[in-house]
């Protein structure tokens, strides 16, 4: 036994070089052949509608080029070409012109494609895409039928200063309809925002504890993605994908792991499926750890072995939202004083990835800002672009070479302290240009607090209209704040819990200046809701005077706030206090200690000193990726199949134009986002290696995709044929030869650049 372990057979590994060889093969082969089908059967009703229509076929073939293989079968050859990226059916007098007038050929044959009717050419030259909806229909028929694991359409996580929360979508929230479409799977919430009306609000219709209710967003562009988005994540389970923080070791037993599931928080035991996810749930009232318990696999690779339960630690990421996310997104403070920003969510192969910026990274130096703040960082990026002076008298040879010339990409240097390094790491970044008026790509995000120091950024100096407190005590930006009320305070979690514990009161702050002095300064510090409550910043707030929501001004129309929004709670508590003339008055504040706990009340009075939700900005959570809950989309019978894989098709070949009407008309979606072949290939191996009926869910969207596209009214696809026998139709007489022949040679080149284009972008997404 012992020497079979150290020197096995040669076919023993033969046989483990071959599986694993078939396992990177097989899912290739399985799109390629499935691709082929679809390709096969959109050529297969070209060629039945010309035998229906005694058209004589002279050649079916798969793909282009030279012939691979193929035989011979009464009138017509069929073969399988070098190419298998399209198809074609040649048939009599199709292509038969003269070379050199151009002009086609007369041919009294009566089986000759140019001698039927315009109408039976239409049936013929439609036929193609006629087919290619029908099966998409039929795909869509077998996989609701079989039923397909979907992601579930419950909201888990509601970014606060995103159009979702604005509107007043929550955790927990379940989507029924958006704008009178029904939703039964996550993915249609997806693309139901990405390919909206940029310039008006979706109607969600939701489910919240048992009741339904319409909720409008308005989507926004993503600053770093020419996308749209609300906001908005899907609710998860208790299952671990992977940590993200940092700090987090995956050699380290005692830290979470990937394949770890969750079943208690701080001893608290968790539900099977707790709503909307657990994010909600292990939230800390301060930047420490979180020790949750986990169900971990004795053996990693092989998550259906026996599992042992151990305490492991989570690390806490400290988070403040927007005062005011409505007019100003960047402005994040406690108290008025602002961080500096840590490097977070790289987008992999972006600019920030390549110049060398790693996640976790506090930025000390952005272009000419020494130590500084979210607001100076994304304002540097959005006016990074150069411009040409326009006041200057060029010729058309300057503008000419400009125009091939012109660099309009800015190099920014910047420096940035790495936890594990002694010394600065300068390097340079420059943001990638996109369309004029949109923010150049930088690849990364900025979270609003960088936790290892207490050197601040900037001072916030007034809060709607009013002195902030560390305006009032004149602290300067860059200084390092040291200790609050004789309490040295080493990170910002502590700052906030000294600050939590003095509320009401005027303390002490020490800091050193950048040139190392030493000051202190008296700093005053408010209450607000929370802290006369008496609760921490896990608290949820339900209702003031019974109001959950307020109706607020945003940048084109009212939106709804929630409560339990540090900006609707601003809201509720400032108009309470004009409805008096700013006199104090005494509301009733209903609340949860803990999200989904048990509701209390209070009464509370508040005064114009109290009206800013100060440490309702503040929150601590793990940045922690969870498996997402699913739930099997199944037709109830082959009727409501039917009607499923119809609405299906009709959804993704609207979804088509959608798509192309958002990126050449409103710009709301970016070229990027397309994919050519090898896009495709990759994707669709990696749906094969999810299993068969992801598969044919997958050859469904590219069959209605391959309708759209081949009824487009371009030359050299079905469409562009069509528009010509509209037009003969129309003046009695086909569309000279010269202009079909010419209106080709233009497609082609158009199409061509098209597949150049988004193979080139399929590579280096590859690359990557």
């Amino acid at each position: 036994m012992c020497s079979l372990l150290v020197n096995p057979p040669v076919d023993l590994l033969a046989q483990s070089v071959l599986a694993g060889l078939w396992g990177s093969v097989w899912p290739y082969l399985a799109i390629f052949i499935g691709f082929s089908a679809v390709i096969f059967v959109h050529e297969l009703g070209h060629f039945l509608a010309a035998k229906w229509m005694n058209v004589r076929v002279e050649r079916f073939a798969i793909g282009f080029s030279s012939e691979l293989v193929g035989f011979t079968r009464g009138e017509t050859r069929y073969s399988f070409n070098v190419l298998p990226l399209g198809g074609y059916v040649k048939m009599l007098g199709q292509e038969d012109f003269d070379d050199k007038t151009l002009e086609l050929c007369e041919n009294s044959d009566p089986r000759s494609f140019i001698n039927k009717t315009v109408g039976q050419r239409a049936v013929i030259v439609s036929a193609g895409v006629v087919m290619n909806i029908i099966l998409a229909a039929f795909l869509f028929v077998i996989v609701f039928m079989r039923g397909v694991d979907t992601n579930s359409t419950t909201i888990g996580q509601v970014l606060p200063e995103s159009p979702a929360a604005l509107a007043g979508l929550q955790p927990g929230d379940t989507v029924r309809k958006i704008n009178g479409r029904d939703i039964r799977e996550y993915q249609e919430i997806r693309f139901a925002v990405l390919l909206a009306d940029p310039h008006q609000p979706l109607d969600f219709l939701i489910d919240r504890d048992g009741e339904s209710r319409h909720l409008f967003v308005k989507p926004q562009p993503e600053e770093q993605k020419n996308l749209l988005q609300v906001g908005i994540m899907p609710a998860t389970t208790r299952e671990v994908v992977y940590p993200l923080d940092a700090r987090f070791d995956p050699h380290d037993p005692g830290h979470l792991q990937a394949g770890d599931t969750v079943v208690a928080i701080a001893g608290q035991p968790l539900d099977e499926d707790p709503r909307g996810g657990i994010e909600q749930l292990w939230r800390t009232d301060d930047g420490s750890t979180v020790t949750v318990t986990v169900e971990r696999p004795d053996d990693p690779a092989a998550p259906e072995s026996p599992t042992t339960r151990r305490d492991v630690k989570v690390f806490n990421l400290m988070i403040v939202d927007p005062s005011d996310p409505i007019r100003d997104i960047n402005t994040r403070s406690v108290l008025g004083l602002t961080s500096l920003v840590e490097v977070n969510n790289l987008t992999e192969k972006g600019r920030a990835a390549t110049a060398g910026l790693r996640k976790g990274d506090v930025i000390i130096q952005w272009g000419p800002h020494l130590f500084p703040t979210h607001e100076q960082v994304t304002e540097s990026v959005k006016n990074s672009a150069k411009t040409l002076d326009p006041a200057r008298n060029a010729s058309w040879r300057q503008r000419l070479y400009d125009h091939f010339t012109w660099d309009p990409e800015t190099d920014i240097p910047v420096a940035v302290a790495r936890r594990g390094e002694s010394r600065p790491i300068s390097l340079t970044v420059t943001p990638k240009i996109r369309d004029e008026g949109e923010t150049p790509l930088v690849g990364f995000t900025i979270s609003g607090i960088a936790g290892d120091t207490m050197r601040i950024g900037g001072v916030q100096e007034r809060f709607h209209g009013v002195l902030t407190p560390a305006a009032e005590a004149g602290i300067p930006a860059g200084a390092t704040i040291q200790s609050i009320n004789g309490t040295p305070v080493a990170n910002w979690p502590e700052m906030v819990e000294v600050f939590r514990l003095a509320a009401g009161a005027t303390v002490p702050l020490d800091y050193q200046t950048l040139d190392g002095t030493s000051v202190t300064c008296d700093f005053r510090v408010p209450h607000c809701l929370r802290t006369m409550l008496g609760e921490s910043t896990l608290a949820n707030i339900v209702s003031i005077d019974g109001k959950k929501a307020v109706k607020v001004q945003g940048r084109d129309r009212l939106v709804n706030v929630a409560v339990s929004h540090s900006y609707g709670l601003y809201q509720v508590l400032q108009q309470t206090l004009n409805d008096t003339g700013g006199k104090p008055t005494t509301v009733k504040v209903r609340y949860q200690k803990v999200p989904y706990g048990e509701e209390h009340e209070k009464e509370v009075t508040i005064t114009a000193d109290t009206v800013d939700p100060w440490l309702s900005r503040v929150r601590y959570t793990p940045d922690v990726f969870m498996n997402l809950q699913t739930e099997v989309f199944k037709a109830e019978g082959p009727l409501d199949a039917l009607m499923i894989g119809a609405k299906k098709t009709s959804y993704f070949v609207l979804q088509v134009y959608t798509m192309m009407q958002r990126m050449i008309v409103s710009r709301s979606v970016g070229v990027e986002q397309m994919s050519g072949p090898v896009g495709i290939v990759k994707l669709g191996s990696d749906v094969a290696r999810v299993g068969f009926i992801r598969l044919l869910f997958f050859l469904g969207i590219i069959s209605a995709n391959l309708a759209v596209i081949n009824f487009l009214p371009l030359p050299i696809v079905d469409g562009g044929l069509m528009v010509f026998l509209i037009i003969e139709k129309i003046k009695g007489s086909p569309v000279s030869m010269k202009v079909q022949v010419a209106t080709q040679v233009i497609g082609v080149v158009l199409i061509g650049a098209a597949f150049l284009f988004v193979t080139f972008q399929d590579v280096v997404r590859l690359a990557g």
